[in-house]
């Protein structure tokens, strides 16, 4: 009688991918260190004052804060999306923090308001996207534009001091660096844990690599989907808080620098847009990258504006490399060779 074989068990192939994803994602890190270092060492040589000790005191904390942010839509572009809610949740956390605090006299009870309003925030964005299928880019621009308006209701217009426990925090150094950096870093550490070595992340992979195939292997994707906005909202909330700590008082749209240059850091880390695959310490170091070539910018003399076109250029530079496919292009050059 026949004996059928026993069909290859699974989780060697699993193990696998998740070996070469954990390739690819060193990979990426090692290039965008090595990217950053060269641009503090070109900073150096052409413009020392942006590299000197009081310019990296004031750079690091706008780099953590960023990072924070970055982390965010790094989660949210894993699942093959795009977050543009960012600047109203930034700036809304900023002025309700500092605004329900003075208030009320309990900074608990403002992060814990503000930590609601992100969660709210992040299932209503998860649920227009998953259940009722909107485009990612629609649905969180729509959501952004009524989170601006909700705070610049809620401010009046004139913003508020951020309380003093929370200024003290962010303005803080602790073993000569910034807290608001050790925050970013402690930040880091969750997320690369939490999407690299739990059941959650391995959803959020299978989900932003094809999403039909995840369903049909169990994944609940709209859940995942849901979780990864609300993850997202959670960052941008927290980096909000920071920013109104650090500055003192937040302006009415705090927020709406930090869209283009946190997408930009996820880009330059090694994040892909396709979905799927992500870097969370690469869009952290992507973040200081981005911190340091505008600081670079600005010390050169040109005018802020020309930080826009620069991190427009460094976005469209990074999608250009993302898609070139080096594995592909040395089969086809090996053939030529040999014929030589």
């Amino acid at each position: 009688m026949a004996i059928t074989p026993t069909p290859t068990p699974a989780e060697p192939k699993h193990a696998d991918q998740s070996r070469r994803r954990r390739s690819v994602s060193l990979t990426g890190t090692s290039s965008v260190i090595a990217i950053t270092a060269a641009l503090f060492a070109f900073s150096w040589l052409i413009a020392p004052g942006s590299v000197s000790g009081s310019a990296i005191d004031s750079l690091l904390p706008f780099a953590g804060i960023l990072a924070i942010a970055a982390i965010g839509q790094t989660i949210v572009v894993m699942l093959k999306g795009i977050d543009l809610s960012l600047p109203g949740m930034m700036t809304l956390a900023a002025l309700v923090s500092s605004q329900y605090a003075q208030d009320h006299g309990s900074i608990l009870g403002a992060l814990a308001v503000v930590a609601v309003i992100a969660v709210v925030v992040g299932l209503v964005n998860g649920i227009v996207v998953s259940v009722f299928s909107v485009t990612p880019l629609v649905a969180t621009l729509a959501v952004n534009a009524v989170l601006m308006g909700a705070a610049l209701a809620y401010s009046g217009g004139t913003p508020t001091r951020a309380p003093k426990s929370v200024s003290d925090f962010a303005l803080e150094k602790t073993l000569g660096v910034s807290n608001t950096v050790w925050l970013a870093v402690l930040l880091v550490i969750v997320t690369v844990f939490a999407t690299g070595y739990t059941t959650w992340g391995r959803r959020v992979v299978a989900v932003g690599s094809n999403e039909r195939t995840a369903g049909a292997a169990g994944v609940r994707t709209g859940r995942i989907k849901i979780s990864g906005y609300v993850a997202a909202s959670l960052c941008y909330s927290a980096a909000g808080v920071l920013l109104a700590g650090y500055v003192s008082t937040p302006s009415t749209n705090a927020g709406t620098s930090y869209l283009l240059p946190a997408i930009a850091a996820v880009v330059v880390g090694g994040t892909a847009l396709t979905g799927g695959r992500g870097n969370i310490i690469g869009s952290a170091v992507g973040a200081l990258f981005l911190s340091q070539l505008t600081q670079l910018v600005l010390s050169l003399g040109a005018p802020s504006s020309t930080q826009f076109l620069v991190q427009a250029a460094v976005i469209a530079i990074a999608v250009g490399v993302q898609q070139l496919d080096l594995r592909e292009l040395s089969h086809r050059l090996r053939p030529r060779k040999e014929a030589s």
